[in-house]
């Protein structure tokens, strides 16, 4: 990521809506550290940031477990580079019962993702997660090994949530959105993850 600083500056609190300043009021750092992906994003119009919230709302108060959400999560930041997404939900996974040597692995390379004794679930979901980052598509035997634990409603929120996050890392990476103290503090708790 660049070190240039953001393409656009985060809002500053004199200019939030009512819409933003209540999803500050309810996010980690509240609004004495306003997270810069809202401050940032509630730049776009209006009804697109209403909607995204609904979007990113809906995927994080979904049907999958939500260890396994936060796994996916994790993994699908990890390998497209989103150092914001993976900071940020470092301790929401640890909420949801992620050890911090899954979270190492799940942050590093094939290896280290291989070491850790997954549930078959977990392991298919990580896979098709890197499936989709190396080839763009989840596999036949990776789809067959989810479809044995999910209904079908979730496997297409488990392929939404992949994509939603892949464009969310992509997005942030391009607006070169920074950390916030507290989730740069987060980042640099746990070994390895995207780079800064």
């Amino acid at each position: 990521m660049s070190t240039t600083g953001p393409r656009l500056p985060p809002l500053p609190a004199g200019e939030w809506s009512d819409v933003l300043t209540r999803v500050l009021e309810n996010s980690p750092g509240g609004t004495d550290e306003p997270m810069h992906i809202f401050t940032t994003l509630g730049r776009a119009d209006p009804e697109l940031f209403r909607r995204w919230l609904g979007f990113g709302g809906a995927l994080l108060a979904g049907n999958l477990p939500g260890r396994l959400r936060e796994l996916v999560i994790l993994r699908t930041a990890a390998r497209f580079g989103g150092r914001y997404e993976w900071a940020q939900h470092i301790g929401l996974a640890v909420e949801q019962g992620v050890t911090p040597g899954e979270l190492v692995a799940v942050s590093n390379g094939d290896d280290a993702v291989d070491a850790v004794e997954w549930s078959p679930l977990e392991r298919a979901a990580l896979r098709a997660v890197d499936e989709t980052a190396d080839d763009g598509i989840v596999s036949d035997g990776t789809w067959a090994v989810l479809a044995e634990d999910l209904e079908e409603s979730d496997l297409i929120e488990l392929l939404m949530l992949i994509g939603h996050y892949m464009m969310l890392t992509t997005v942030l990476g391009s607006l070169r959105i920074a950390l916030e103290p507290r989730a740069e503090a987060l980042a640099q708790s746990v070994p390895g993850g995207p780079a800064a």
